[in-house]
C-alpha cells in the first residue's frame, strides 16, 4: 500500500482492483461502510470467511472487524 495516497485515493485504487477481482472470479459486492483501519500492518493477518446469504466477514486473529 502507499502510504503516500490519501484514504479517497486509497479507496478509489481498492475499488479499481475489486473491479478486478470481480471480472476474474466473477463476484460482485455491494458495500455499505466498511472498516478503515489507519496502521497498515494492521492487514497482514486479515481473512475474509463466508456467512450465511453471501456474507464475506471480515476478522484479524481473533478480531470480527
Amino acid at each position: 500500500m502507499n502510504e503516500k495516497l490519501n484514504q479517497e485515493q486509497r479507496l478509489e485504487a481498492f475499488a479499481e482492483g475489486l473491479a478486478e477481482l470481480t471480472r476474474k472470479h466473477g463476484v460482485a459486492l455491494r458495500v455499505t461502510g466498511g472498516v478503515i483501519i489507519e496502521a497498515p500492518e494492521s492487514f497482514e493477518g486479515i481473512e475474509y470467511f463466508t456467512g450465511n446469504n453471501g456474507d464475506l466477514l471480515p476478522r484479524i486473529g481473533d478480531n470480527w472487524l
